[in-house]
């Protein structure tokens, strides 16, 4: 079978049809890899991290080691802790007393790190030796003392770290103490799981770690009974977070659930999350009080606390909250369940407490036991149900306790407001503050990430907490519990076992349009508009005057051109340029075609005028580019030299089009000229007006056909139905039809019946 293609003298080809598209495709605005200041370590796991709060020098724990850092993860300083001779048998430590059991090797896992500001030192708590403290001069690292010949100098000999915590509380012309919260692994007998000791000015001072409180029947200490020991031998009491807040001491535990556990090891261990509480001036620790707490959300249970924070809510919060800006909230993670303490479920949460939720429940809880109802509810504590005792105390937000009624255990889970629900990553770690009002958090992740935040109650989307970035800090290395802030509140130091990371609270400038900048809702950012940068507020120049910083999507500055496209062949257009949202243009705009060219503008009446390229200029511009080119135009401030708005300008070509329908059903405004057989723009280009086509029903074509057979040496005339096939005009040849045969082609003479029929003549 022969290829048929009918072909008119006037270069007019109406048997094939060629069809062009363009496609462009938006490019992704990709975050680009920041490259984040690091300290790594290879031989020791790193375990705790301080910053100070004053230089923002950063200490770091680790297993064997002290570690001083600059604000930028310089190293410093190294301070060796070990490794130690030693045996976790040997009470006292080998290096007070003669020790009848084997020495070896021991790791000194850091479990403690605390900066004393009053006594400008570092407070170093290690596994070894019975979990002995150094106390380190902050400037080098110098060791200026090491308690270790009193029982109340070893803390506990557990080497797991992020189960021990300890808060300062700085007194006035007073004695700074220390609260220490530690698991005992069942050696109830050498320590208390919570106490509160002294902090001597002089480090080797015998009263050094000395309890605040001790006569002949009570102490400033609380330890788990053997009783309960011997019941449940594994029970002990890891304290994950501590905080002061106005007279309190508060800690955040996870502990065997007592009620919920079998007494046979071999059973099944559930846990549970605890918050206690005790005033700061209570050294009898009558005081003490423990409540359940917890986070539901869609029906799950979330009960194993990994961490918390103290912190202020930002304006808009406080507002939801109905508290003051200065009132404290404790944000939370909990992972899913109560089971598998040590590998918890992915699936955790992040939840927000009010302090104030807090201290009305416990008071709620004291008031009632103080009016005789109910028991004290402490299992794990008293080992045996004590009736609570009537009293005429009046009880207050500041009550402290008596001899009686106490210890004091919460019957009721203390419920936070679930904000933030995790099912892949697995949330380990979380800090927060308040930038400009807005409240943003961050949660560490276990493989490696840092979550940001944002914190809105009243969100239109009816989410309270939005995660609007999520930064690799260490990939594949889960984020340990000391998530901290630097004093600037410019980065946030995440911690693994090997890396120390300090990543950006921001990274406003990944932000390359304005949409994208107030699109990520990162409260941090705002669009610089004649910078044509996104960044913080503070960081953009005159950023307090009208319109020169955007910080909603609303304020992004819009443009617009007419004409919105012209032909190539044209040259010199004068443009129209509206802009909306900008600032004051006085000191003068250009307006360039990408890096192709730029031109002077004028402003009159709030419109910006200026032409359009030169015939030259528009060659390199569309050379080679199809039917058309889009190009952005952009508005580029004199003040500034930066371009700060842009749209999208149409150069259009008529001329690549072969056929009249891809002419004429294309987006621009082109004439088929058909006995020329061009597209162009201009209709003036065509010969004759009759001959100008501008619908693709006026369009020349042959229509389709059944398959049509000629035999071999049978001569044959072929007719075919078509459409809008044009006359000849004086001066022009005849249709011709041409046939394709392989490796040659052969024209015949073609006659026009009329504009709907044509028949090849002899063909064979």
């Amino acid at each position: 079978m022969w290829l048929l293609r009918l072909k008119h003298h006037l270069s007019v080809n109406i048997w094939t049809l060629l069809l062009l598209g363009s496609a462009w495709l938006p490019l992704a605005e990709g975050t680009p890899k920041s490259l984040f200041r690091t300290f790594s370590v290879t031989d020791w796991s790193l375990t705790h991290l301080v910053v100070h709060n004053k230089t923002g020098e950063v200490y770091v724990g680790a297993v064997n080691r002290i570690y001083k850092l600059s604000n930028n993860l310089t190293l410093l300083r190294a301070h060796v802790t070990g490794p130690v001779d030693d045996n976790e048998k040997c009470y006292p430590p080998p290096s007070v007393q003669s020790c009848p059991h084997g020495l070896v090797t021991t790791n000194n896992v850091n479990k403690l790190l605390l900066v004393d500001y009053s006594g400008n030192r570092l407070i170093a708590c290690g596994s070894a030796s019975q979990g002995i403290c150094q106390f380190l001069r902050l400037d080098d690292l110098f060791k200026l003392g090491e308690p270790h010949h009193r029982k109340e100098h070893y803390l506990s000999s557990v080497n797991e770290s992020g189960t021990m915590s300890g808060v300062i509380i700085e007194v006035l012309n007073g004695q700074n103490k220390l609260f220490i919260g530690t698991p005992i692994d069942g050696k109830s007998e050498y320590f208390p799981t919570l106490s509160s000791r002294k902090l001597m000015t002089n480090e080797e001072n015998a009263e050094m770690f000395g309890f605040v409180y001790q006569d002949e029947f009570v102490s400033s200490q609380l330890k788990i009974p053997s009783d309960t020991l011997s019941k449940f031998p594994t029970f002990d009491i890891y304290y994950i977070y501590s905080f002061s807040s106005e007279q309190f001491v508060y800690y955040l535990t996870l502990q065997l659930d007592t009620q919920l556990t079998s007494p046979d090891s071999t059973g099944e261990q559930f846990f549970t999350s605890k918050i206690v509480r005790l005033c700061v001036d209570d050294p009898k620790f009558y005081s003490y009080v423990e409540f359940p707490i917890g986070c539901v959300r869609d029906g799950v249970e979330y009960r194993l606390i990994q961490d918390a924070y103290l912190s202020k809510p930002g304006k808009v919060l406080a507002r939801q909250l109905g508290i003051s800006e200065q009132e404290d909230i404790l944000f939370t993670v909990f992972s899913q369940g109560q089971k598998n303490r040590v590998k918890p479920p992915k699936e955790s949460v992040l939840c927000l407490f009010t302090l104030k939720k807090i201290k009305d429940k416990i008071k709620e809880r004291i008031q009632s036991c103080y009016r005789g109802e109910g028991k004290l509810s402490l299992p794990w504590l008293l080992n045996k149900e004590l009736g609570c005792i009537n009293s005429p105390l009046q009880i207050d937000d500041y009550f402290c306790g008596q001899d009686f009624n106490q210890p004091l255990g919460g019957t009721v889970t203390i419920e936070g407001t679930a904000l933030f629900v995790d099912k892949e990553d697995g949330m380990t770690s979380v800090a927060a503050y308040d930038y400009r009002g807005h409240t943003v958090v961050f949660t560490g992740t276990r493989s490696g990430r840092i979550k940001k935040i944002l914190v809105d109650l009243s969100s239109p989307s009816g989410r309270p907490a939005l995660q609007y970035e999520n930064v690799v800090a260490h990939e594949g290395s889960s984020i340990l519990r000391d998530l901290v802030l630097s004093p600037d509140r410019q980065h946030i130091y995440a911690m693994t076992e090997k890396q120390v990371t300090r990543v950006p609270v921001e990274s406003c400038e990944q932000y390359k349009s304005c949409a994208l900048c107030l699109g990520s809702k990162d409260p941090h950012c705002g669009w610089c508009v004649l910078h044509n940068v996104c960044s913080r507020k503070d960081r953009c120049e005159r950023a307090d005057e009208p319109q020169r910083f955007a910080s909603d999507l609303r304020q992004c500055v819009q443009l617009t051109v007419q004409p919105r496209n012209i032909s190539v062949t044209m040259s010199e257009v004068s443009l129209v340029l509206q802009a909306w949202n900008v600032p004051d243009l006085s000191a003068g705009v250009n307006c360039s075609f990408e890096d192709f060219t730029e031109s002077e503008s004028r402003i009159e009446d709030g419109r910006i005028y200026c032409s359009s390229p030169s015939a030259k200029d528009v060659i390199p511009i569309t050379r080679g580019r199809g039917d058309k080119r889009v190009v952005k135009l952009y508005l580029k401030s004199k003040e500034t030299g930066k371009k700060f708005a842009a749209v999208d300008f149409i150069f259009y070509n008529c001329s690549v089009h072969q056929s009249c329908l891809s002419c004429v059903n294309g987006s621009f405004p082109c004439h088929w000229c058909k006995y020329r057989h061009i597209c162009t723009h201009n209709a003036a280009d065509c010969s004759f007006q009759e001959g100008r086509v501008n619908m693709s029903e006026d369009c020349p074509q042959i229509l389709p056909s059944t398959q049509i057979y000629i035999p071999v040496g049978v001569v044959k005339p072929i007719t075919l139905t078509a459409k809008n096939l044009p006359q000849p005009q004086s001066g022009q040849r005849n249709y011709e039809c041409i046939f394709h045969i392989p490796g040659s082609a052969t024209r015949v003479t073609a006659l026009r019946f009329n504009s709907t029929s044509i028949q090849c003549q002899n063909t064979s």
